[in-house]
């Protein structure tokens, strides 16, 4: 009798340091502190009225998702590839785990990078620089190609003037000069008569609202911006100067590539014809998705797709077009 009673104390003893040691460690699990956030950063182009509002919603939202903190650096108007390059150094040197990059001048920027030795993985976004890296982005030529044909389908309607003017602002970055060589290549399909010009501002042309202002007394009918920013100024030089122009029965039709704010308003009250956009949500997410997964180019080009549209006015307000062009409504 005695020998069991002894034998069910000791049971019991087990049992209760069992217990406690079992509290213990659920509580220290549940006072551990959190996993500190590994720091990422983003080393953009130039900033202008909330221009990459949309790839920093999908930027910020990955950055949730995964747990991770993004340091944003917007580059300058007038920073050369040499600025950005020290850009991207010094956050390298501020201890960033990988650094996610939209170039400001793609050669430019392919030769700064080539001195420079990486600890850490870098990759690009919207605008590549060469082939060394790997790029989440839209194809551009297509953007441009099927801008193209909307706009040729256009001008054989209208059965008008067959002039068309093109905005060559930042071609410097890669995706700019892919969109024009495919909108080129659209409008001289099938030996098409387009007669297409081209615009640049020279020295001292600082105001690119302005620049196209005076443009439209001497193009055509139509006019071609190949980023958001140019798109953006279109649209405002046409609101300035377009009730002179209606009086005298003329009209010049925008077409261009953009998805800010300030572009789907103009599209809305008609200071825009047409509309390319790519999903820049999309390319903010995958781009710091697969920067955390260190994804090679291969992997990126092989597995990645960021689409893009079209959109006018009679087609703004339809599903998808909605949801990616107001994605705050």
């Amino acid at each position: 009798m005695m020998k069991r009673k002894a034998r069910w104390r000791i049971w019991a003893v087990i049992c209760v340091l069992t217990i406690v040691l079992m509290v213990v460690y659920a509580y220290g699990i549940s006072t551990e502190s959190p996993q500190k956030p590994v720091n990422y950063s983003v080393v953009l182009y130039e900033h202008t009225d909330n221009e990459w509002e949309t790839l920093a919603d999908g930027m910020r939202q990955a950055e949730q998702d995964l747990n991770i903190k993004v340091n944003y650096v917007h580059m300058g108007r007038g920073d050369t590839a040499s600025d950005q390059a020290a850009a991207i150094q010094k956050e390298i040197d501020a201890g960033a785990a990988g650094i996610l990059v939209a170039a400001s001048d793609s050669e430019a920027l392919r030769k700064e990078l080539g001195g420079m030795s990486f600890s850490v993985p870098l990759l690009f976004v919207e605008t590549g620089a060469g082939n060394e890296y790997p790029v989440v982005r839209t194809d551009d030529y297509q953007m441009g190609y099927e801008l193209g044909e909307a706009l040729l389908q256009d001008i054989k309607k209208r059965q008008d003037d067959h002039r068309v003017a093109v905005i060559c602002e930042y071609m410097e970055r890669d995706s700019v000069r892919l969109r024009y060589e495919g909108l080129v290549d659209a409008l001289k399909k099938d030996n098409s008569d387009i007669e297409i010009e081209t615009f640049t501002r020279g020295s001292g042309d600082y105001s690119l609202s302005l620049f196209i202002g005076t443009l439209f007394s001497k193009c055509g009918s139509y006019i071609v911006a190949l980023d958001k920013y140019a798109t953006q100024e279109a649209a405002a030089a046409w609101l300035s100067e377009k009730s002179n122009y209606e009086k005298n029965g003329r009209e010049v039709l925008i077409y261009g590539i953009g998805n800010t704010g300030q572009t789907v308003n103009d599209l809305d009250n008609e200071n825009l014809h047409m509309l390319a956009y790519q999903n820049e949500f999309k390319m903010g997410y995958e781009g710091l998705q697969c920067l955390v997964d260190r994804r090679s180019k291969n992997w990126v080009d092989n597995n990645v797709e960021i689409r893009h549209k079209l959109v006018t006015k009679d087609t703004l307000y339809e599903y998808e077009n909605e949801r990616l062009l107001f994605p705050n409504t």
